[in-house]
This record gives C-alpha cells, structure tokens and sequence, in this order.
C-alpha cells in the first residue's frame, strides 16, 4: 500500500495538502545545505513540523476524530518524504484502531488498516532530491490581524502588505504575549514587538486563513492602522524573509520565548 492511498482514504484533503505543502517546503530547504548528515536533517525537519502541528492536536476546539485523522497523516507524510518519529507513529498507530473502532472512516480503511500499519511501521527511505514545493500564494489581505500561536502562548501581527502578486504577507508582529488567542481589543493602538522593522516577517507559506494546523487565526480584518513604531532607517532592511516553519523561531528570538 502506498503513502498516496492511505492519504486519499483519510477524506480531508484540504488538511492533507496543507501539511504535505508544509513539510515539502521545509525538506527542500533543509537538503539545501551541502555537508549535512542524515541525523542532522531529520531533527531540523521534525522538530518544527510537530510544534506546527501540536497547535491542531491541542486545540479545545477540534474533535477526537478529526485529530486522529492528522496523526495518521502526519505519519504518513514524514514517512514518504523520507523521516520516522516514533512518538508521531505510535500515535498514528492508536489513531487508526480509534477510527475504526468509532466508524469514522470508510470499509475500505479498515480493511486496509494492518497494510497501513506496517507501512507506518517500516523504514522510511530517505529522499534521493529535493522535493518540488508549491507556489507561493497567500489568501491573507492587507490590513488583517493574526494571532500566532507558538507553546500554548499567543503573539498577534498585522499584514502590512503582500508581496509579489498575492504570494507571501508581509506581517508586524504586536509587542506582548498572551495565554489566549488575543482580541482586536487587546491590540488596538498597542506599540510593535520591536522598533525599525525589526518585528516584520515575509512568511512563505502562511496561505490558509483557517489554518488547517490551528496555529494561525483570525483577529480581525481591513484595519487601516498598523502596530505603532518607528520604520526603518535609510539603508536598513526592510522586512526579513521567513516562512512558517522558520517563523517559529523567530518569534522565539523576538520575544524571548522558551520550550
């Protein structure tokens, strides 16, 4: 059985494609680098794909069923891009009896379940290229307001502008953090997280708006007014360039986030 029919048979493909998207992005970007070991890419790849995808498995709001559903494809996806993590495949193990024992998918899955079981089971094979990615497309406007989340805290940003023909947001993280999703209310007028654009972020791969992963959500939308602060100065950056996955870290290092 192969990694594309058990995907197809999970019936969210809106969920799968946007965690295939991201860990598309992501692979190519950690085999770019020459002198790498094996070891060293996988635990740069996996790391960030989980925290991503915790926010989904954590949600208060998603039921059982639908997060059995993206262990079992977050399993799936690791595996055919070449990476195993054993807590993901014991969990993605539980998912599929969880399923079948509350008739949540078809026959077909069922019946299937042993064969999906040891493919999840069995040594992936590491990729021999680099995966082809996406393109880059964003649904996000100019003006809107995100909260992101990152370890059970909130940080919100405003999308100053779009870059390209729709491809990316340009966003101006709000200074604070927050232990719920905040409110335009609790942003209003509120300073950004750092002075001469050092709070902007171009975020390749923040399309979705729900975001299937939970991460990001809708604060509020066409607001005219951006995060206070001074702009950059001549000859300074205007924005760097990030994207989900790397974004994580990065609002580590603005906010002085810890694990």
């Amino acid at each position: 059985m192969g990694h594309q029919q058990i995907l197809d048979k999970l019936a969210d493909r809106g969920l799968v494609r946007a965690m295939d998207e991201d860990l598309a992005r992501w692979v190519r970007h950690q085999m770019t680098y020459p002198g790498r070991t094996r070891a060293e890419i996988e635990q740069d790849v996996i790391a960030p794909v989980l925290l991503r995808w915790r926010c989904l498995l954590d949600a208060e709001d998603v039921g059982p069923a639908a997060k059995d559903i993206a262990r079992v494809a977050l399993a799936t996806l690791l595996h055919r891009y070449g990476f195993q993590d054993p807590g993901t495949t014991a969990g993605a193990l539980r998912a599929v009896d969880e399923l079948n024992r509350h008739v949540v998918l078809s026959d077909a899955f069922e019946r299937r379940s042993p064969e999906i079981k040891k493919l999840l089971e069995s040594p992936p094979v590491p990729l021999t290229r680099r995966p082809r990615t996406p393109r880059a497309l964003t649904f996000l406007r100019t003006g809107d307001v995100i909260s992101f989340e990152l370890s059970g805290r909130f940080h919100a940003a405003f999308v100053r502008e779009l870059s390209g023909t729709s491809e990316f947001p340009v966003i101006e993280f709000y200074a604070g953090t927050f232990t719920r999703p905040p409110t335009w209310a609790d942003l209003s007028g509120r300073a950004a997280a750092a002075e001469r654009g050092r709070a902007r972020f171009g975020v390749v791969g923040l399309t979705h708006l729900p975001d299937p992963a939970h991460q990001v959500l809708a604060v509020e939308a066409q607001q005219p007014h951006p995060p206070h602060g001074e702009d950059p100065r001549p000859g300074e950056g205007l924005w760097q360039l990030s994207d989900l996955m790397s974004l994580q870290e990065d609002v580590r290092r603005l906010f002085g986030d810890k694990e």
